[in-house]
């Protein structure tokens, strides 16, 4: 059979796992897949706006209770 090249062999199973290669060596025909950007964190403006849309429900809320 001659000498096996273990290095390989361990990447090519490697890349079968996570679905890089497929079990014949080719590659799998599939849409790249798209990089999703974590969501940025909120302004100090935005925040401000929150707080503040916040704070008017809350008070209408204590006042059309009573």
């Amino acid at each position: 059979m001659g000498r096996m090249n273990w290095s390989r062999m361990a990447t090519r199973d490697r890349m079968r796992r996570h679905g890089v290669e497929g079990v014949k060596g080719g590659t799998p025909i599939v849409a790249p897949t798209v990089t999703k950007h974590p969501p940025r964190p909120p302004t100090k403006a935005e925040l401000r706006q929150r707080t503040a849309a916040a704070f008017l429900a809350w008070r209408a809320s204590q006042t059309s209770n009573k």
